[in-house]
């Protein structure tokens, strides 16, 4: 691990926060505030793209739901569906706006980052629902091609991507598939979680504070679109890629994860950053390792495979 993310860590844990002690509300004003104030020495400069459009896509219940747009100069026709982390609890499209400025520049694809309603005044499968219907509306919309659909997701967003298309297995059809160090189990009793529980930017108390905003019981714990370690099998999956840093808490259920897919013979490639911690997608300016997962992420949606 290089001394930048080294520094950036300390800072960051010198003061632990207990986000379970705080109000909601002022956590989310603090981590958006946070960001915007850090952002150009963690993340980089802001990424220019031809196009940036913000839209409102009213979801089941009318309630609007914030979608993100971006488009290159000569988009190429594939499109990718991007859904945000946070915990389910905080954070929303802006903090992730340079992942997608950086995906729709190198690769050309248009990308849609899709909002969605927070826990705990949303709970389970309220999230989920929120990204079903705007893809849904997108690709009625615009009438957009299959062949030409791809859906990414980042922590929680990776979670619930696996649930959209399960979801939707009968509807839409994905070509790929990109998970950026998701949860996959609620239950959190893995070594990793305990090795790398505290220090690594996600620490285990907060992990297990947001999922008991987003759920209502444990008994939820085992349902396959809460915890898609626990699907039976994985038919409904495309190609599927996932990243994990090897400083990451949920580093054995991602790793368990891969595994379990991979037995029921579909496609999955896994890319490790052994020295990064969760999130690191969001620390481009800290590590040479963070510049290199992106260039695997445009080569996973530039590569033309056979067949």
């Amino acid at each position: 691990m290089g001394l930048r993310l080294r520094f950036f860590l300390w800072l960051l844990h010198r003061k632990p926060d207990q986000i379970s002690s705080m109000d909601l509300n002022q956590y989310r004003k603090q981590v958006n505030k946070s960001w915007k104030t850090n952002r150009r020495w963690i993340d980089g400069r802001l990424i220019n793209v031809n196009q940036v459009t913000d839209e409102l896509i009213n979801n089941r219940h009318g309630y609007p739901i914030r979608v993100r747009s971006y488009q290159s100069k000569i988009p190429n026709g594939k499109v990718l569906f991007y859904l945000h982390g946070g915990g389910w609890v905080g954070r929303n499209i802006d903090t992730y706006d340079n992942f997608c400025r950086r995906v729709c520049r190198n690769t050309a694809m248009t990308v849609y980052s899709i909002g969605y309603r927070l826990s705990p005044e949303t709970k389970f499968p309220g999230a989920i629902e929120d990204g079903l219907d705007v893809i849904r509306h997108l690709v009625s919309r615009h009438r957009l091609d299959e062949n030409k659909l791809h859906i990414c997701g980042d922590s929680a967003g990776g979670n619930m991507a696996i649930g959209m298309i399960y979801l939707l297995r009968f509807e839409i059809q994905f070509q790929k598939l990109l998970l950026l160090y998701p949860p996959v189990s609620a239950k959190l009793d893995q070594p990793s979680m305990e090795a790398y529980g505290q220090g690594f930017i996600i620490e285990k108390d907060n992990i297990t504070w947001m999922r008991d905003q987003y759920l209502d019981s444990p008994e939820q714990f085992v349902d396959p679109l809460v915890s898609p370690l626990y699907h039976q099998d994985f038919d409904f999956l495309p190609p599927t890629i996932v990243t994990i840093g090897g400083k990451d808490p949920l580093y054995d259920q991602v790793m368990e994860f891969t595994r379990k897919v991979q037995a029921s013979g579909k496609s999955v490639a896994l890319h490790q950053y052994p020295t990064l911690p969760h999130g690191f997608y969001l620390l481009h300016n800290l590590s040479k390792s963070v510049k290199k997962a992106y260039r695997d992420v445009y080569r996973v949606f530039t590569r033309v495979d056979p067949g």
